[in-house]
């Protein structure tokens, strides 16, 4: 499994606290069919995640007296581990928001001073024990781009070691699933997680390898 693109996307996409409130307000006033922030109320701010109220102007005239938008100060990786056998890793998260146990991928935050690939080595390890390979790039995406600015960089990465430690206060078990039958899971929408959907499908359909097919 080829590393292609993991580096570049990597080093291009580093965690940038001040890119919501300068780089997109920075086009806007140039260009009057863009949204543009006229103030802001702030409602909660945190490491994690803030909410704002912005009193917004729209390319119409319009003005938003209250745009609620959420900002995520760190940027965060998701990751497809896989195997020989034509398996994929899947665990069993713990989701306190939904109250269920859900199918997902390994993910998290990309700390201070990481790389989302060693973000992303760090939560494979964290959540399932597993050490992997090489890393290949998927995508980025913004799951909600409607009301926050939230990155989440998607990896696929072969495993190495495999250990039986792992998070129990976050992870109820994990599973190794042949490709088929994570497909027809796809298809049954028996795995909910937006982020965990995205990664999985770009993995199958254009990356894992051929010779596995």
């Amino acid at each position: 499994m080829g590393s292609s693109g993991a580096n570049q996307a990597c080093g291009s996409r580093r965690m940038n606290e001040n890119r919501e409130a300068d780089g997109n307000q920075k086009g806007a006033h140039m260009n009057r069919d863009f949204p543009e922030k006229l103030d802001r109320k702030v409602i909660y701010e945190s490491d994690w995640i803030s909410l704002y109220a912005d009193r917004v102007r729209m390319p119409g005239g319009e003005i938003i007296e209250s745009y609620h938008r959420l900002h995520y100060p760190h940027e965060s990786v998701c990751v497809v581990i896989c195997n020989d056998r034509d398996e994929i890793l899947l665990i069993r998260s713990k989701r306190y928001t939904t109250g269920r146990i859900e199918w997902e991928i390994p993910a998290g935050r990309v700390e201070e001073g990481e790389s989302p690939a060693e973000a992303a080595r760090r939560e494979c390890f964290e959540e399932t024990g597993c050490v992997v390979g090489e890393l290949t790039f998927l995508c980025t995406q913004n799951p909600s781009n409607g009301m926050s600015d939230l990155v989440v960089h998607n990896f696929l990465g072969m495993v190495r070691r495999e250990t039986e430690n792992f998070d129990e206060n976050e992870v109820h078990g994990k599973q190794w699933i042949k490709r088929e039958t994570v497909l027809e899971m796809l298809r049954k929408n028996e795995i909910f997680c937006g982020a965990s959907m995205l990664a999985l499908m770009y993995a199958i359909q254009f990356h894992m390898p051929e010779n596995s097919r």
